[in-house]
């Protein structure tokens, strides 16, 4: 019965919180939690001797009493849950040592398509992180065959890159850190209804009543790097969780990739350090990822890059340009005198030149036109 196999599995997964590796090497010996079970706890510790160390949670009737209220409150809610001895089992994830036993999952999303492209980053997001992810993401949606954009829900980069998603018709898979019974955040509980309503699905490795410990947060970004093919980290400062799936996703043997912003913005400095390490590739555009992972494109009419040689500068940047044509090798400050303006106001469209390619960064921080 497939009640009884579901709980017999989630019986053993409850014993291996944090770390699933050794419950795969259980499972090639029996061949599923149930065959465990049905030997019973002297035969299957004569048959695998290690399991003895687990022996009492995993035969306690505690274990065995909340994986049925698990399993029994994802079947009342109509949460699909797969095994990972299931054919439907996200074949990238099984591929990953420590991928979860279980998943549960709410909304359509099939795991065999051929493109998952995790997109992430900082929760204090800036204009220039959201302003790249959404051309990211709008180029990525003229392939031919359109990637399943995969993030965790979080506010700020990651609820972008689901919005983004959505915006431009491609699917997008939310890996929660809670169970079922809890949205987090509450503020993207309409989100999450939007995506379960034929945008994609939400995931989650935890018992439904799992609450948001931090240490959770950790965890899901080894499921959203495993589920992708590449990670690309939008916006993260030194330290944060787009960082942590990036060494995830490098673990995995996936590719990743990183925007790159000012040398002294705070909120870029995780990205820009994993382009100088070689981590991570540079991301001019939608165009960076298609290039280096052999996508192709179908319509070459969407912005791929972060310039977009079909529209004219801004009239700020406008203004940059024929102050610098005038006045080469100026500083922000100069630039930023002669406009009128602040250099914080600058900034960005600064940046923005300079990706482009129009303008270039010289020593002590003074600018000229290309």
């Amino acid at each position: 019965m497939r009640r009884d196999y579901l709980i017999d599995t989630a019986t053993l997964a409850g014993c291996f919180e944090g770390n699933t590796t050794p419950a795969k090497e259980i499972l090639e010996t029996f061949g599923s939690a149930t065959a465990i079970f049905e030997l019973g706890q002297r035969e299957a510790i004569r048959v695998f001797p290690p399991l003895e160390r687990i022996a009492g949670k995993l035969f306690s009737r505690h274990t065995a009493d909340q994986a049925a209220r698990d399993i029994d409150w994802a079947l009342d809610h109509h949460v699909d849950i797969i095994a990972f001895t299931d054919s439907e089992y996200p074949q990238r994830l099984s591929q990953c040592p420590d991928a979860p036993l279980l998943l549960y999952k709410k909304g359509s999303c099939d795991f065999s398509r051929p493109r998952f492209a995790a997109i992430v980053g900082t929760r204090a997001s800036t204009q220039y992180g959201r302003r790249y992810c959404e051309r990211i993401i709008e180029g990525l949606s003229a392939l031919k065959v359109k990637p399943v954009i995969v993030s965790g829900m979080a506010l700020g980069i990651d609820t972008h890159a689901h919005t983004f998603a959505m915006k431009y018709g491609l699917d997008t898979v939310a890996v929660m850190g809670t169970g079922f019974d809890t949205i987090y955040p509450a503020a993207n509980n309409r989100l999450a209804e939007q995506i379960m309503d034929g945008h994609g699905a939400l995931v989650s490795e935890f018992s439904p009543f799992t609450p948001s410990y931090p240490i959770n947060f950790v965890r899901r970004n080894r499921i959203i790097a495993g589920l992708s093919d590449c990670t690309i980290v939008a916006e993260s400062k030194v330290k944060g969780g787009g960082l942590i799936t990036a060494a995830m996703a490098l673990d995995y043997n996936r590719s990743v990739f990183a925007i790159p912003g000012r040398i002294d913005d705070t909120t870029f400095r995780g990205c820009n350090a994993l382009i100088e390490d070689n981590v991570a590739a540079i991301v001019t555009g939608a165009e960076s990822v298609i290039r280096a992972m052999g996508w192709d494109v179908t319509d070459p009419s969407l912005p791929l890059s972060f310039s977009d040689s079909t529209t004219e500068p801004d009239p700020v940047k406008r203004q940059i340009l024929n102050f610098l044509v005038e006045h080469p090798e100026s500083d922000i400050n100069d630039i930023a005198h002669a406009l009128a303006s602040t250099p914080r106001a600058i900034a960005l469209p600064l940046l923005e030149l300079e990706l482009s390619g129009a303008i270039i960064l010289m020593s002590g921080n003074r600018y000229r036109v290309k």
